[in-house]
């Protein structure tokens, strides 16, 4: 078998837990959720739609390596409500970029301001958009390694990715990345309606009652 070699991110450095106000999971989710970051090592993305269906587009932001068939391509998907312009969705892209990757930040269907693009929603489920863009970029930019890394909804979906290949996944595939996971939805609802959890709650219908009226505006009745 022959063996291939390529970039990788480099290790992480020893996790130290937060100290002062900042230590407990509520403080550092919200701090981490209102601090804005910057990335400077990452450049400006290229936009581009992948048809995904006969009447359906879904939104990527690309950052390509100047010889981009020569290196392997990250393929990043977002949680629940999120985006492209995530900032752990950022985050990822400017760690595997530095490192020699090429990055697709996907938006799902909807997402990151796309309502206009697909009359249907995304859920958990849909793994068929990220196939879809797989085998797009292998087939017109000559992509030969590929990794899928989601956060929390987009971490089933990676996951759900994989199981749906089974033992005939396309050879491109090198891996597949899960982070928080969403894997037992009737569970992690539960958890989102404890009292203590209230605010994540209100976030969360929030912004799906706000992407509902966005969409019957681009799709009345």
């Amino acid at each position: 078998m022959e063996r291939r070699t390529g970039p990788s991110i480099s290790p992480l450095p020893e996790y130290v837990p937060p100290a002062g106000i900042l230590r407990g999971g509520h403080a550092m989710t919200i701090f981490c959720w209102a601090r804005r970051r910057a990335f400077p090592r990452l450049p400006a993305p290229e936009e581009r739609l992948f048809a995904v269906t006969s009447d359906t587009q879904v939104l990527a932001h690309c950052h390509w390596q100047a010889d981009r068939a020569r290196h392997p391509l990250l393929i990043a998907l977002h949680g629940l409500e999120g985006s492209s312009a995530a900032h752990y969705m950022k985050g990822l892209a400017d760690k595997a970029f530095a490192s020699g990757f090429n990055v697709i930040r996907l938006n799902q269907r909807n997402c990151g301001g796309t309502e206009r693009l697909a009359p249907g929603l995304y859920h958990s489920g849909l793994t068929h958009d990220a196939d879809t863009v797989l085998r797009e970029v292998v087939d017109r930019d000559g992509i030969g390694r590929v990794v899928v890394a989601g956060y929390s909804l987009g971490g089933n979906l990676a996951l759900k990715l994989a199981g749906d290949y089974g033992d005939d996944p396309p050879p491109q595939l090198c891996g597949v990345c899960a982070v928080s996971p969403v894997i037992e939805l009737s569970a992690c609802v539960r958890a989102l309606e404890r009292p203590q959890n209230v605010v994540y709650q209100w976030n969360f219908v929030r912004g799906l009652k706000a992407r509902m009226r966005r969409k019957a505006q681009c799709f009345p009745g």
